[in-house]
């Protein structure tokens, strides 16, 4: 999915998802549920995967 498509479902503009992407931008719970619904998945389960790609950061950084 390009950062067009993905700003389309989410009613907001590719230079905002660039912007996300490379750490420029810090999301609001608002624009992270649109997120969710863009990717067809519940709030809690984007969470959940956020939480296990920071842990899994982490553990790559310390080593």
């Amino acid at each position: 999915m390009s950062q067009s498509d993905l700003a389309d479902l989410m009613g907001n503009n590719f230079q905002n998802i660039s912007r996300l992407e490379r750490g420029l931008i810090t999301p609001t719970l608002f624009w992270v549920q649109n997120l969710a619904e863009a990717f067809e998945i519940k709030l809690s389960d984007l969470i959940i995967e956020f939480e296990m790609f920071v842990k899994i950061q982490g553990k790559q950084q310390s080593t």
